[in-house]
């Protein structure tokens, strides 16, 4: 399932938090605000956002104390 966020702000303040669940609906969102002075959209695909644990998160390389940076 496609998951869009549309934010939707006017100088710079936010009015609007909408989701869709397509791109066009998406773009309808954004097209009704557009004629409005002063507005603007961000969309995102929240579809393809990552959850915590969904990555591996790099270790941390071990330092040597006879390599240059290393522990001393």
């Amino acid at each position: 399932m496609t998951e869009i966020e549309v934010r939707v702000y006017q100088d710079g303040r936010l009015l609007q938090r909408q989701l869709c669940e397509s791109e066009e609906d998406a773009a309808t969102v954004v097209d009704d605000w557009s004629e409005l002075a002063g507005v603007t959209c961000e969309v995102d695909d929240l579809s393809v956002r990552h959850r915590q644990g969904d990555i591996l998160e790099p270790e941390p390389a071990d330092l040597l104390e006879d390599e240059p940076g290393g522990l001393r």
